[in-house]
This record gives C-alpha cells, sequence and structure tokens, in this order.
C-alpha cells in the first residue's frame, strides 16, 4: 500500500498528515495524478508528478520509453515504515476545498480553511465533523473546480447580492420531502435568495459560467491556473462520479532482446552507465567502466566481460532518433511471439513454447503459444474529465485553447519520466492461418463498411480498422469469457492483445495475446497456460463456439448492425461477447459475433463457421 500525504506545497503552511493508502496500480489506473479519492474523514485530489519525491523506483522498459519519448519510467513509492506517522509517499490536496457543517440548524457552506484547523464546525449546537462539497464542475480540458454556490444561487447575478455581506453567508439544507437533487437547497443569507440543485447536472446548466482554469492537482495558488484562457463548456459533476477521470495508460511487454538477464543486470545499473556513454567513451574506458559497475554480476559467470559490453552496447544504440509508434511496437511483439522458441534459463522476463494445433483447427489456426512467463510495463500518461475520449480540437469549444497532447499532463513542467509500474504473468497466444484469412475477408470486408464509416465519425480511436481487426477481437471477448470457467481467474482478471495489420504495412499480423498480469512476486497462478495444452485448448475452442452460436437474446443479437457505444458494434451484447472494461482495449467495441461463428442461416459467414455446419 502507497500512503497519501496531505497538506499543501508551494502554498500557506499546513501540518501534513498520512489521511489514507491506496494500491500502487491504482496510483497508474485510477487514482492517477489529478484524480479525486475520498479517503476516511478527507476528499483529496492526488498530487501532480512533479511533486512526487525523488525516492520512487526508476523502471526501464526501452520499446515503452522510445514510444512515449522518455527517458525512464517511476514506480509509486512506498515507505517502510508500519506506523502512522507522515512519510514521503504521494502528496495529495484537500480537494473540493469547499465544505458544509451537517448540522441542521447550521448548515454553513464555506471553504475548509474557513472553519478552523481542527476540521470541525463550532458554530452549531454540536461541534460535529465539516464534510466536503458533493458537487465540482469540469470541463473537457481537464480543468476542475469547487461548483459556485454564490454563482449558481444568484442565478448568474451575483453583483445584485450585497458585497459588503456575502462572505460567510451560504448555508446548505436538506429537505426529506424527497431523495433527489431538488431536496439540496442553497440559502443566500445576505439577500435571501435560495435554490435547489435540482437540474445542476444538465447540459447547459452552467451556461454564462466560464472555466477558470483550475488546475488543484498542482496547489491552490492562483498560479497554479492554465495560463492559457480556456474557452471549453463547463459541466456540473458528482465529485465521485466515473467520468471525472479518465486514466490515459499506455503499456508494453518486456521481449527479446531486452528480456535477458544480462539485460535486466543493466536497467539496474543504467542510470550509472547512460551519462558516461553519452561522451562516447573509448573501448578501454567502457571496459573499465562495466568491471566496476558490474563486477558482482561479472563473478557470477552468467555472461563474458566482452559480452557484457556488447548488451550495453546494443541498449544505448536503440535509442535512436527515429519514430517509433504503437504500430512499431506491436509489430515487434508479434514478430517475437511467432518466434515462438524463448524458453531458455536466460530469459528471465518472457518465456513462450509452442505446443500442438487441435487437429480440428489445423485449418484455421497457424499457432498456439503458450507464454509461460511475461513482464508488462504500464505507464500513465495523462487524463481526461467528462469523455475518455480524444476530445475534438475542431470543436468550438476549443476555440482560444489548443492542446498541445491527446491528453491532461499530470504536471506543470515537461518531465523526462512518467509513473508506471511492472507486472508480471502469463498467457495464451493464437495466430490464424494468413490464407484462410484472407480467404475470408474477400467475402465479407464489405459488410463492415458501416461500421468503419461510424467510426470516423466517433471518438473512439482504432488505426488498424478491419474486418481483421473485428474478427480478431471478438474471438479474443469469446475465448476469455470461457476462459474464466475454465482457468480459476476471475473475467475482469484476463487482458486482450490484438495483434492485426495496419495499413500500407508489411507486417501480416493476425494474433491475438490473451493473459493476466498482477504486481504480485509471482504474478501468476498457472491455470491460464494449461488452458493453452492442447487437450485442454481443444475443449475449450470447442465449447466456445457451442457457446457462441446462439446467444440468449437471439435472433434480435444476431441480427443487429448497430449496437453498444455510437453503434460500433454489431451482434455484442452483455449475454454474448461484452467483457468488463479493464478487459478490454477497444471499450467494448468494434465486436461481431457473426464474424466468429457466423448467423443462424448463414453459418459459413463466420470464420469458424464451417465448424458449426460440419457438427450440425
Amino acid at each position: 500500500m502507497v500512503r497519501i500525504n496531505t497538506g499543501k506545497s508551494k502554498v500557506p503552511e499546513e501540518k501534513k498528515k498520512v489521511v489514507g493508502s491506496v494500491r500502487k496500480t491504482q496510483l497508474v489506473t485510477t487514482f492517477g495524478s489529478g484524480s479525486i479519492v475520498d479517503m476516511p474523514g478527507y476528499s483529496v485530489i492526488m498530487a501532480g508528478t512533479n511533486l512526487w519525491n525523488s525516492w520512487s523506483r526508476i523502471l526501464h522498459e526501452p520499446n515503452l520509453e522510445k514510444m512515449l519519448k522518455v527517458s525512464y519510467f517511476k514506480e509509486p513509492f512506498v515507505s517502510e515504515s508500519e506506523n502512522n506517522e507522515p512519510q514521503p509517499d504521494i502528496p495529495a490536496f484537500r480537494f473540493p476545498y469547499y465544505h458544509f457543517c451537517p448540522d441542521e440548524k447550521c448548515g454553513k457552506l464555506m471553504p475548509y480553511w474557513v472553519f478552523g484547523d481542527d476540521n470541525t464546525c463550532s458554530d452549531g449546537h454540536s461541534k460535529k465533523k465539516i464534510v466536503p462539497s458533493r458537487f465540482v464542475v469540469a470541463c473537457t480540458n481537464g480543468h476542475l473546480e469547487d461548483f459556485p454556490y454564490d454563482w449558481w444561487v444568484h442565478y448568474g447575478n451575483i453583483s445584485d447580492c450585497p458585497a459588503e455581506k456575502r462572505d460567510g453567508i451560504l448555508r446548505i439544507e436538506f429537505s426529506d420531502k424527497t431523495s433527489g437533487l431538488d431536496s439540496i437547497v442553497i440559502k443566500c443569507t445576505a439577500c435571501g435568495k435560495t435554490r435547489s440543485m435540482a437540474g445542476c447536472f444538465s447540459k447547459d446548466a452552467m451556461n454564462g459560467y466560464s472555466c477558470h482554469g483550475r488546475r488543484p492537482w498542482l496547489g491552490r495558488r492562483k498560479e497554479f491556473s492554465d495560463p492559457v484562457k480556456c474557452t471549453a463548456h463547463v459541466r456540473a459533476l458528482q465529485r465521485g462520479a466515473s467520468n471525472i477521470y479518465f486514466s490515459i495508460t499506455a503499456s508494453a511487454l518486456t521481449i527479446p532482446p531486452w528480456s535477458t538477464k544480462i539485460q535486466q543486470e543493466i536497467d539496474d545499473k543504467w542510470e550509472n552507465i547512460k551519462p558516461i556513454l553519452d561522451n562516447n567513451p573509448s573501448e578501454e574506458t567502457l571496459k573499465a567502466v562495466a568491471l566496476a559497475v558490474f563486477q558482482p554480476f561479472l563473478a557470477t559467470g552468467i555472461c563474458t566481460l566482452e559480452e557484457l559490453i556488447e548488451e550495453i552496447k546494443k541498449r544505448y544504440g536503440s535509442f535512436d532518433e527515429s519514430e517509433y509508434t504503437k504500430q512499431n511496437l506491436l509489430e515487434d511483439e508479434y514478430r517475437v511471439f511467432c518466434s515462438g522458441n524463448y524458453n531458455r534459463p536466460e530469459d528471465v522476463q518472457f518465456r513462450i513454447e509452442r505446443t500442438v494445433v487441435p487437429q480440428f483447427l489445423e485449418d484455421y489456426l497457424e499457432d498456439v503459444i503458450l507464454v509461460k512467463r511475461l513482464r508488462e510495463v504500464l505507464a500513465l500518461r495523462g487524463f481526461r474529465r467528462i469523455s475518455p475520449e480524444q476530445p475534438d480540437l475542431q470543436d468550438e469549444r476549443f476555440e482560444g485553447y489548443h492542446l498541445t497532447k491527446d491528453c491532461v499532463p499530470l504536471s506543470d513542467t515537461d518531465l523526462n519520466w512518467l509513473p508506471a509500474i511492472d507486472l508480471l504473468g502469463e498467457g495464451i497466444f493464437i495466430r490464424l492461418k494468413e490464407e484462410a484469412l484472407k480467404k475470408w475477408e474477400v467475402n465479407t470486408a464489405d459488410d463492415y463498411v458501416p461500421m468503419g464509416a461510424r467510426l470516423q465519425s466517433s471518438n473512439v480511436g482504432c488505426d488498424n480498422f478491419s474486418a481483421r481487426y473485428v474478427l480478431l477481437h471478438t474471438l479474443a471477448h469469446l475465448l476469455i469469457r470461457q476462459l474464466t470457467f475454465e482457468c480459476g481467474y476471475s473475467g475482469a482478471s484476463i487482458k486482450e492483445r490484438i495483434y492485426s495489420t495496419y495499413p500500407g504495412s508489411n507486417v501480416r499480423m493476425a494474433g491475438i495475446l490473451l493473459y493476466t498480469s498482477s504486481s504480485d512476486s509471482d504474478g501468476s497462478l498457472g491455470g491460464l497456460v494449461r488452458n493453452g495444452h492442447t487437450d485442454a485448448f481443444e475443449l475449450i475452442f470447442r465449447n466456445m463456439l457451442q457457446e457462441a452460436s446462439w446467444c440468449s437474446s437471439d435472433p434480435v443479437c444476431i441480427e443487429s448492425k448497430a449496437q453498444g457505444y455510437d453503434s460500433l458494434n454489431y451482434a455484442a451484447c452483455h449475454a454474448c461477447a461484452l467483457l468488463p472494461e479493464t478487459c478490454c482495449e477497444m471499450r467494448n467495441c468494434l465486436l461481431d459475433r457473426a464474424s466468429v461463428v457466423g448467423t443462424i442461416e448463414k453459418r459459413d459467414k463466420g470464420f469458424f463457421g464451417p465448424l458449426l455446419v460440419d457438427r450440425s
């Protein structure tokens, strides 16, 4: 667990205190920088990464570093102290600032620091703990601030209220006549105006209120607000709403040549040797440095000095200036999986073994690979608010404000690192036969033109969309659903990685990786790999086809050509193909069960449909 410290950095001094703890994995997913977290007694917003301490463990993953253009990654720091004293773990700020007194005879609504230092209200008949406000406002540019109660209660005309009486005059009242938002009433004691919170969540409720560009995860002072004027439309949200924070992550598998024991040792010492390599040292100097830095490792006899230096040069030479994209990363991973022969003792972070394809699938599958060990590095790039997808920068809301990235950065300065965690796990890699797949594509490509057209007008991004991608994606979902009954893992713990050909690329990809990974020391129960062996895999695949051939929502589901988010699914619903969103790389979009098993009348429209025809 990572302890969360709250206090004010670069703002008026306030004693820091440990207010709670979260898992390390949550700090790069659910509760990353800029997210609101409810702790026991406090509501806090996680601080920007520029405020993290310098003792965090450094992680390396060469391919992911190239893709994200950073020098390294930092794992959230965990102190070893078991007591409740403040420790330099992960900082946070109290937010929302507005709190209220729950005493019905008081109901004061104002910033928490006005109540005093003891977190209680002394004006009521009993000293009660103040409660953080339920409401905040945010915009799609990522800005966040307290709900403007004074603006709301005065219907946007604050000037109507006497200026000399405005401070500390808001009250909140709760009615027991209804449980809706109209039961929450805001009252201005200076001018007597009242207004319930009914309608505050509607799309146009905040019309007339301008975004102030506030970034409370950086601090409370005015200079921490965005220096660029924001003209985006603000929306009222509950502080615990799921759409207040969407983490934007990227991940990569550690593959050969970076997965060996030698490269792992180089990772641990990279910060010591890279500055020397930057100065283009002579061969003698490099040997002397290697002997000094890696002496204990060389003493183990795992490699010679010459082999170590060759690996160091290989690592340093991998960081060229060429563009390295997600396409390059996936193609590199796909090539390694297709080789199917990394199962040596020195392959400490990546071990795979080819197994025999079941006989009844020989015309459809090229390979089934047992992934006995893998390492995944998951990095947090930034976040978004209100919508999880990349904003349309041509939207009129963004006039005068230009995002430089596709998500909100985690800090107010450019850093050469990102927060990340490394995960260990296992999996099964499946590759389809290219010849059979091409034949299926010729017969069905036109069927997915409407889906592709809707994708172009949607914020869902898929650079390698095709009929092939739909088939691979749907097959992954159906197999994950079946594997949850067989391998002992829950449905939410098995993830997919789709390898589908990119437009214009000469690397033909047709594979799926079904894997599980966790931050635990073992990271694997072995159940997934066992189900990749020939006999077990054949049974699972046969059962999957049988289950997928009929859905409880058929014939409506199988005949559908527009389901799900932005109508980006065909035959796919919660009864047959959808998964928890932690499993899916495409937010449960671009799915069609008919691509795998065909329709009820035409089984041969599915890639594996002929297998069902033969069995009937």
